[in-house]
């Protein structure tokens, strides 16, 4: 062979060789493209669902009421599962948990196997290891970080975090984020694969809420609550604040309570929003019904009323006052809380004018919060009436009631006559950052401003002279009323149980804040029941504590009201108005009653008389001047 041939022999080697070797790639390739990752086949597609993260609630000042922890759902396929020891062993490390937990999860024949459904450890190294056997997925858990603050508000989510309770619940819509499909491509392994020519979109987190509602006001209500709850032996309480002038929330708490972050081990009626949901018979706060609408039609205030009891209603109820009067106006009617005033003023008006005004102060019907669980409350037409329900409706029986009605109806004094409907959002905030407002809403007039100025003044004297002289603020106009409700059981009403409120707001000549306090089943001993024993107080010592740490709340620098020495005690506090006439109270230690009794009427002064013998005590202290038709508590003992 020549030499040339040689060499023409060994190019064509060569190159049958590159031949070759081009082949085999190819070959290779088109196996991986056809058999391995299979991109060309519409096996090798998948679709994933994204979901946004949960939107969260704050409140007015941007304390965070609700948080996202980051957590992970580990799964497996088992099919593609040689080594199952080593693998949960794996898994066991980086969690924390049991093997033989794992293992009894396996015990299945499902494709895919959900070994975790939210555990904070982040095992996603493990995938390196694993990549065609382990799935992991970052997720997130909702979490409470006020715990029972504001458990019965927000509510609570369930594991796949949708909202089944409160404002979680109410605006599930708002707050869930909006998912969206991604298109990947996975190999015959099982393998992800990365294209950059499929579309990925972000999903859209939820939006975040703020609410009216103040943690320090919450926290202060909350824990005053609790201690007077021990403290009266009574089975729960309830409170709420609100702002009288536009009708945002600032507090609502009722307890027992829970916490939503352990939600299953908690009651389902300590899950409760009693301030919303609970329907109670209101009793004595109810009588700014009966009052208004005497004042609306025209009755004089200072008109007089015989109040002795006990007073026959009828031949079908004996009415009695829990202390006797005789002779009382219409102002002090409401001032001194009396069942037969109230109820003889109501017959005067007749009960379509108590039922007219009852409903234009919202009792009936929703108050507008539009809270789910809200019910109506009942107020029967008067052509359901019987003859005992003119003297159970005009003093708060035989009507239900929510306590957040109570509180908007004494709103509409406080604010000068207007019905408004209660918010608690104040905003919404959505992903692109546009703010959806709320804001003040009225209803209507319910009140005349002279009226509504009018129940002011009374409330305002209740608390001074009346029955909520325990509610006194030092150095503020403090306006309320109390109230003590026998609870209604099978065939009657009980005589231990009972419902004790107290409601109230301040400055009175500019209203800032007002609450409701009631006391579910207090104690009977000490007279505890009493709506001014026992609900008045804690109105004190919660606005005692707000004022001194809320410098926005301001004493009204127009007060129009004075002491008789120039500031107000809490005994004896008795208001000085002008062109009202004053008289000198007798001093009437050792007198016998028919003497008292005598020296009080020559004086202009009204007596109010438990017991028989010799006064030992008297309300009034001797020598001071008090306004004419005032009314001195005496006690005599043989």
């Amino acid at each position: 062979m020549t030499r040339s041939f040689l060499n023409f022999k060994n190019r064509i080697r060569f190159l049958s060789s590159m031949l070759l070797v081009v082949g085999v790639l190819f070959i290779f390739r088109l196996f991986d493209l056809q058999v391995v990752n299979a991109t060309d086949k519409l096996q090798g597609f998948r679709q994933e669902n994204v979901e946004g993260k949960r939107g969260n609630i704050f409140d007015a000042d941007g304390a965070v009421l609700t948080q996202n922890l980051t957590f992970y759902e580990i799964g497996i396929h088992p099919a593609n599962l040689n080594d199952k020891k080593t693998l949960l062993k794996d898994i066991s490390d980086c969690t924390g948990e049991d093997i033989d937990y794992y293992e009894a999860k396996l015990n299945t024949n499902k494709a895919y196997i959900v070994l975790e459904k939210k555990t904070k450890k982040n095992c996603q190294n493990l995938t390196r290891k694993y990549p065609e056997i382990l799935k992991i997925k970052k997720d997130y858990k909702r979490y409470y970080p006020q715990q029972e603050l504001f458990g019965q508000i927000v509510g609570f989510t369930d594991t796949d975090d949708r909202g089944i309770e409160g404002l979680e619940y109410q605006y599930d819509k708002h707050l869930k984020g909006k998912s969206t499909s991604r298109a990947f491509k996975i190999n015959n392994r099982g393998k992800r694969i990365s294209d950059s020519t499929l579309d990925s979109k972000d999903p859209e987190d939820g939006s975040d809420i703020y609410l009216t509602l103040n943690k320090e006001y919450q926290a202060i209500l909350r824990e005053e609550l609790i201690n007077q709850m021990e403290k009266t032996e009574a089975i729960g309480a309830m409170g709420i604040i609100i702002d009288p002038e536009d009708g945002r929330i600032l507090s609502m708490v009722s307890v027992p309570d829970f916490n939503p972050n352990f939600q299953r081990e908690f009651e389902a009626s300590y899950k409760k929003n009693r301030i919303i949901s609970d329907l109670i018979e209101p009793g004595s706060t109810f009588k700014i019904v009966t009052i208004g609408a005497a004042l609306e039609d025209g009755i004089e205030l200072l008109k007089e009323y015989n109040v002795e009891g006990p007073y026959d209603f009828h031949g079908i109820k004996m009415v009695e006052d829990y202390e006797p009067n005789t002779i009382l106006t219409m102002e002090e009617i409401l001032i001194y809380s009396s069942n037969i005033g109230t109820i003889k003023i109501a017959e005067e008006l007749g009960r379509d004018r108590i039922y007219d005004k009852a409903k234009e102060l919202g009792f009936g019907s929703k108050t507008g919060l539009s809270l789910y669980g809200e019910p109506n409350g009942t107020l029967k037409d008067t052509k359901k009436w019987t003859l005992s329900s003119m003297h159970s409706v005009p003093i708060g029986y035989e009507v239900s009631v929510t306590p957040i009605h109570v509180a908007m109806a004494y709103a509409s004094i406080a604010n000068g006559g207007f019905l408004l409907k209660p918010y608690l959002v104040d905003k919404v905030i959505k992903n692109d950052k546009t703010t959806l407002n709320n804001k003040k809403r009225v209803k209507k007039r319910v009140l005349s401003q002279s009226n509504a100025e009018t129940l002011k003044n009374i409330l305002f004297k209740t608390i001074n002279i009346g029955s909520g002289k325990k509610a006194y603020l030092e150095g503020w106009d403090v306006a309320g009323k109390t109230g003590t409700a026998q609870k209604s059981i099978s065939g009657g009403y009980s005589e231990s149980k009972h419902l004790s409120s107290f409601v109230g707001f301040f400055p009175k000549d500019n209203p800032q804040l007002l609450a409701l306090i009631i006391i579910d089943e207090p104690s009977t001993s000490g007279n505890q029941h009493f709506g001014g024993v026992s609900a008045a107080p804690v109105f004190k010592s919660v606005m005692n504590r707000i004022i001194n740490i809320d410098s926005s709340i301001k004493v009204d620098k127009k007060r129009e009201t004075k002491n008789i020495n120039g500031k107000l005690k809490r005994s004896n506090q008795v208001l000085i108005q002008k062109n009202i006439e004053l008289v000198v109270v007798p001093d009437l230690k050792d007198k016998n009653v028919r003497e008292a009794i005598q020296i009080l009427k020559l004086r202009g002064i009204k007596p109010q008389i438990t017991g028989s013998g010799r006064i030992v005590f008297q309300s009034l202290e001797p020598g001071t001047k008090v306004p004419k038709n005032s009314i001195c508590k005496l006690e005599a003992k043989i």
